[in-house]
């Protein structure tokens, strides 16, 4: 059975007063590795309950060396903004981060009072204005989801598919996968295959949904995703293998999670871990996450040691 390894320092950032933007929460947090520095972009939430994308800044994928002053990308369509007014929450959130061609992609959920649904989001920065905080360089977001319907949770593949670029996303409850031609959205939304389901009478009985990018090797794609639960409501991170030419087949999945809520960060109100990224450093497979929609948490695990046991469970 694999489990992943708490570390020991957790929870690795926390809600801080001096700063608004993240003075009431700072949680699900996306990751990626540049010049071997870690970069962990989070969900932070002020008071009024809009979501930011703030950035932490780690040596060694565990301790944090410094948190940026301000948001490094803040609402700024009316897809994300608060617009009629009210005490709802609204903005940025839950970041993936994919370097793909130099730059480096997020999408995002974008929550805006002016609707009753929620959208995906895609922006994109140069790699190095991004190592460098250009932040004023991010590209104008755009909503690539379909409007009137309710699609969160999208990751975008480091490298292209049957020449494609790949994006998994959730129509609730379950995750589908998406090919398309270019990164443009131009006139299209995503749409797809559905490819990945709830279990009934699981731990993932009520959704599902990727958490980070998943990490390709000689097998397949580790994807590492987060669950809820119909019969108590806890959020747990579970892991699957898909087929490296063709995504949408599952060739294993774990019928146990890998992490579930149970220190005091992890439960403080809500009962919730939930990942948006991850890295592998040295073989080990660090995974960032959310910890009751308060925290920022970390936990790792052996690659090698993942994959082999998805094996044991693929199909011959």
């Amino acid at each position: 059975m694999f489990r992943l390894t708490r570390y020991g320092g957790n929870p690795i950032l926390r809600p801080d007063p001096s700063r608004r933007f993240m003075e009431f929460a700072v949680f699900n947090p996306a990751a990626v590795v540049l010049g071997g520095t870690v970069y962990i972009l989070f969900r932070a939430q002020s008071y009024e309950l809009e979501s930011t994308v703030g950035l932490a800044v780690s040596p060694d994928g565990f301790s944090v060396e410094r948190v940026a002053e301000e948001p490094v990308y803040r609402p700024r369509e009316v897809f994300e903004r608060r617009i009629v007014g009210g005490i709802g929450p609204v903005g940025c959130e839950d970041p993936r981060v994919t370097v793909l061609d130099g730059r480096l992609y997020m999408l995002y959920t974008a929550v805006s009072d002016a609707y009753d649904y929620v959208r995906v989001a895609m922006t994109s920065i140069d790699v190095r204005d991004f190592v460098e905080g250009l932040w004023d360089r991010w590209a104008r977001p755009v909503p690539v989801s379909p409007p009137g319907v309710w699609d969160k949770n999208a990751a975008l593949l480091p490298r292209r598919v049957w020449g494609r670029y790949a994006v998994i996303h959730r129509f609730f409850p379950n995750a589908w996968v998406d090919f398309v031609e270019d990164l443009e959205f131009r006139g299209y939304w995503l749409r797809g295959y559905e490819f990945f389901r709830t279990r009934p009478g699981a731990w993932d009985s009520d959704r599902v949904g990727v958490a980070g990018v998943p990490v390709e090797v000689s097998e397949g794609w580790v994807m590492v995703y987060h669950a809820k639960s119909s019969y108590d409501g806890a959020y747990r991170l579970g892991a699957a293998l898909l087929d490296r030419e063709d995504p949408t087949t599952v060739l294993s999945r774990l019928e146990y999670p890998i992490l579930e809520p149970r220190e005091w960060y992890e439960t403080e109100g809500m009962r919730v871990v939930f990942s948006c990224g991850h890295v592998v450093l040295d073989g080990k497979l660090v995974v960032y996450y959310g910890a009751s929609d308060k925290y920022v948490a970390a936990a790792h695990g052996d690659l090698d040691e993942l994959v082999g046991e998805l094996l044991k469970r693929a199909d011959p």
